[in-house]
């Protein structure tokens, strides 16, 4: 049986908030607010073996700064990086409120900055179609500019055509078939759609929905469905459904732990998919 929490691992897809935020909103029953501090964080970091961490933007500015500014998202997110020491590392925000023009000229101006390795693109939070018309704006230029983009896709079960919903992100693969991204959540409950597509694909916050609904054997066929060398360890921290925060990483490796991935797969999901993804070199993130 492989030990998942002695394995050296990246979590490719948490959320951090900034302190005034969280002071700003103590008193709200909120997961975010209660465990989404990054000086705690670090330290369950040290706990579980988790090397490093890709902090994901909500695509709502007002979760990520009091003044629901994009700029300010950024910055707040860079501190967060800065403060743990080249740990933690962030996806780029945007706002769809905001013109093409502004977003892309925002984007250009953060990925520059070390702390940055793409840009989170959440349907779910804009109700705003994957593959419309905004969206495709910035797919044209982050194909064009080989940004990596990672996008949320956990539809609503029964609802073919949600926002987030793999048959609208199939739309994007053909138009852009050498785009770089990511799916988080991998297409949730729909991820048949996705297996066959040989994109990146991370198992936050789906993984125990899985095992909750199909059981061990059944999850354990379903991630072996996707390709081994681009399936990535994510848990969208804090926020997971069912469980408390407290709880998601020892049942992230209770489930993993009864699968039947080698010791060698386990290495490749937990950290070798995820540098692959962002273009780094193997030791280029750990401090």
């Amino acid at each position: 049986m492989v030990d998942w929490k002695k394995i050296p691992k990246i979590d490719a897809h948490i959320h951090l908030m900034p302190p005034d935020v969280i002071e700003a909103n103590k008193g709200y029953d909120n997961e975010f607010v209660s465990h989404g501090d990054v000086d705690d964080y670090i330290k369950i970091m040290a706990e579980y073996n988790i090397e490093n961490a890709f902090i994901m933007p909500f695509n709502d500015t007002y979760m990520m700064s009091m003044d629901f500014k994009v700029a300010s998202v950024h910055n707040n997110m860079a501190n967060m990086c800065r403060k743990s020491r080249n740990r933690l590392f962030a996806f780029a925000e945007i706002d769809i409120r905001n013109d093409l023009k502004t977003t892309i000229h925002e984007l250009e101006k953060v990925l520059g900055q070390d702390e940055f390795l793409g840009v989170k693109i959440h349907p779910s939070n804009t109700g705003y179609p994957v593959d419309g018309r905004y969206y495709d704006g910035i797919f044209a230029w982050a194909n064009k500019n080989n940004v990596l983009v990672e996008v949320h896709s956990y539809p609503r079960t029964h609802i073919s055509d949600d926002v987030c919903s793999p048959s609208r992100i199939k739309n994007i693969v053909k138009k852009y078939p050498d785009l770089r991204i990511s799916i988080a959540h991998m297409g949730g409950f729909q991820y048949e759609e996705l297996r066959n597509l040989g994109l990146y694909t991370n198992f936050s916050a789906i993984l125990p929905d899985l095992a909750s609904k199909f059981g061990i054997e059944k999850t354990n066929e379903v991630l072996r469905q996707f390709d081994i060398d681009k399936l990535i360890f994510a848990t969208d921290y804090p926020d997971n459904r069912n469980l408390e925060p407290v709880a998601i990483y020892s049942k992230y490796f209770e489930i993993l732990e009864k699968m039947d991935f080698t010791l060698e797969e386990a290495k490749k999901i937990c950290y070798h998919n995820a540098m692959k993804m962002i273009g780094r070199n193997n030791d280029m993130l750990f401090v």
